[in-house]
């Protein structure tokens, strides 16, 4: 990876891990969202749950900021495919949402760029996190039960006050993408022995 698009791929990281549980509160919106597409719904809701699940594709034992690189990157990638399939009322929800679209596309090109063909297999795991289970229930049963999409918003809660990292935390921390690199190629490569 050249220098420039290292530079630009830390800073979107390093932007977007500032932000991630305040952007997941637009995942948790689509998900309890009446008007959007089921499709949409069902996506956003396997993004939540995969978000506050407590197993990560990615796991850093050293220190959690690549732990939460795919669940950034994911997030994004929910956004988007929340927008391209949420239907008629896509348009009402996104400018709810304009902080957490804006550059959308842009990012995910970068993200892409930077990873290369992890980007792919990263990206594919959203519609296999649609039966991920989150505390006894699966990811589309949130959906339409009024009183387990509160109990996620709860969790969501619990999750934003529990996150620790700022802009303060980061500061001279993102130095590098081959570490994150090399963290989600270990996580594919894992992936790639339980597949066969």
């Amino acid at each position: 990876m050249d220098k420039e698009l290292e530079r630009r791929f830390l800073e979107a990281l390093s932007r977007h891990l500032v932000s991630l549980p305040f952007d997941l509160k637009a995942l948790y919106e689509a998900l309890t969202d009446p008007d959007l597409e089921p499709e949409a719904r069902e996506v956003a809701a396997a993004a939540v749950v995969y978000v506050l699940s407590p197993s990560d594709i990615v796991v850093d034992r050293d220190r959690k900021l690549a732990s939460y690189v795919d669940d950034l990157i994911l997030l994004r990638a929910a956004l988007k495919r929340v927008a391209d399939t949420g239907g008629e009322n896509v348009p009402a929800f996104l400018g709810r949402f304009p902080d957490e679209y804006a550059g959308l596309d842009d990012y995910l090109a970068l993200y892409s760029q930077a990873l290369g063909d992890l980007y792919p297999w990263l990206t594919a795991k959203l519609d296999r996190f649609k039966k991920l289970v989150y505390k006894g229930r699966k990811a589309v049963d949130y959906l339409d039960d009024e009183e387990a999409a509160t109990f996620l918003y709860d969790e969501w809660l619990t999750f934003q006050t529990d996150y620790d990292i700022t802009e303060q935390s980061l500061a001279g921390r993102l130095r590098k993408a081959d570490p994150i690199l090399e963290a989600l190629r270990r996580s594919r490569a894992e992936d790639a022995k339980k597949i066969s």
